[in-house]
């Protein structure tokens, strides 16, 4: 039995895994899927209340999954407790370059002067129907989006980078807008392999199948 670990993105909460858990549940696994905190004042928040979850209930041998801006989460946390994980899945994630800030893997260099204030609460981008996305969960998932505290993106990650064994994945019908695809982009030029799902970006609602099969892929290797 592996443990899963599942992070959202920015204005989810653990309900976005509401259609991949049953699955790896069903296959024999334990799944967390914790709902961080609305009102967190720093990325380091974030980062403790992860890395809690799992220090205080033992776990070990644990599959670290971050969706959207989950996987700077995934990747901090990856650098505090390698010792209990087993694999990490960055699935359509932004990923920070050691000592860059979150807001900083935006598609476009970020504008000081436009930024929102750090105490501000960000709005959620609303999902629209479309592609693989149906009207029936977008709107499901639009009832249940929440505001994202902007501060988390201003801090700095490690200058550091995790050591355990990573696979990323994304989405080929993410749009440009999406941070992601600035990591993806990277990892082009950098020759870093990673795997493509055929959905848009909110795969763990639209394609729970192929998120379910990468997650149990990562827990064999």
């Amino acid at each position: 039995m592996t443990t899963f670990v599942l992070v959202h993105g920015a204005f989810r909460g653990g309900w976005s895994w509401d259609r991949v858990r049953p699955l790896l549940e069903a296959a024999g696994h334990e799944v967390r899927t914790p709902t961080l905190s609305g009102t967190a004042t720093g990325l380091e928040v974030w980062v403790d209340e992860v890395t809690d979850l799992i220090v205080d209930a033992d776990l070990t041998d644990v599959v670290l999954a971050g969706h959207s801006q989950g996987g700077v989460m995934v990747r901090e946390v990856a650098l505090r407790i390698p010792e209990r994980l087993r694999h990490l899945v960055y699935l359509d994630a932004a990923v920070p370059d050691p000592g860059e800030r979150p807001v900083d893997v935006a598609p476009a260099p970020p504008d000081p002067a436009t930024l929102p204030p750090r105490d501000a609460l960000v709005p959620p981008w609303p999902m629209v129907p479309g592609g693989d996305l149906d009207e029936e969960t977008a709107a499901w998932a639009n009832e249940l989006m929440t505001p994202t505290p902007f501060a988390p993106s201003l801090d700095r990650v490690s200058l550091e980078s995790p050591t355990v064994p990573a696979t990323y994945a994304f989405c080929t019908d993410t749009p440009a807008v999406v941070p992601c695809t600035t990591t993806r982009a990277r990892l082009d030029d950098r020759g870093t392999p990673y795997v493509l799902i055929e959905a848009g970006h909110n795969a763990p609602l639209t394609r729970p199948e192929a998120v379910a099969e990468l997650l149990l892929g990562a827990a064999t290797r």
